[in-house]
């Protein structure tokens, strides 16, 4: 073999080994947004790439041109509050209370007739104390529902039963709250947000920033 085919295959076999190399620090992450799967990343040396598309379905206003890549954060309001976030039927958890919304369906206002909406759901002490809402941060009038042309509407009434949504009354633990409240409102709800009232009680096992809860009434598990 001579000299320029021996310089040419260490070139060869250099180059080659490069690509192993750099194929071998490339690996597939798994992402997930509030718990939900999205399109994988990947980690180069260390590092992870997150796709612009997942980007976009985590609510991030991205755009893409002339090799450039804006990311906008969407303004400020109830339906973009950092929260635990999931799907009807899904039960939530901020460390303190689980929360689950089985029904939000279209029935008259008990007190004018005019067009809402009622919601189902329940709230259970995860804690080893007796609670309640109003002592821990969360109150009535903040269960909100969203609408797909952007407006909100908020709790108007409870329902007339023993359990109905009184914020004031303790819970053992492991015990709930069965809920059901009415809104106004027409259109198609996308979103049901539960605001935290005030601050929250400290001393608690909170497990997020904000324990307020999102519900994505458009997917259901």
């Amino acid at each position: 073999m001579n000299q320029r085919a021996r310089t040419l295959t260490a070139l060869s076999l250099s180059a080659a080994a490069l690509l192993s190399v750099a194929v071998a620090a490339t690996t597939s992450v798994r992402f997930f947004i509030n718990g939900r799967a999205a399109a994988n990343a990947i980690s180069v040396n260390g590092t992870t790439y997150v796709p612009v598309s997942a980007l976009k379905a985590a609510g991030l206003n991205v755009t893409t041109a002339a090799g450039r890549v804006d990311l906008n954060l969407p303004a400020g309001g109830q339906n973009q509050v950092a929260a635990v976030s999931g799907c009807l039927g899904e039960t939530l958890f901020n460390g303190v209370w689980r929360f689950r919304v089985t029904d939000v369906r279209a029935v008259p206002s008990t007190y004018n007739n005019r067009p809402g909406f009622e919601i189902t759901a329940e709230l259970r002490n995860a804690t080893g104390q007796s609670l309640d809402l109003t002592g821990t941060g969360f109150g009535l009038t903040n269960v909100n529902l969203a609408f797909a042309d952007g407006t909100t509407t908020t709790v108007e009434s409870v329902a007339q039963n023993r359990d109905g949504w009184d914020h004031n009354r303790a819970v053992m633990p492991a015990g709930a709250y069965a809920m059901r409240a009415q809104v106004p409102g027409s259109g198609t709800p996308t979103k049901l947000v539960y605001l935290r009232a005030g601050n929250v009680k400290a001393g608690l096992p909170w497990n997020t920033p904000d324990p307020a809860f999102r519900v994505d009434l458009t997917c259901r598990k």
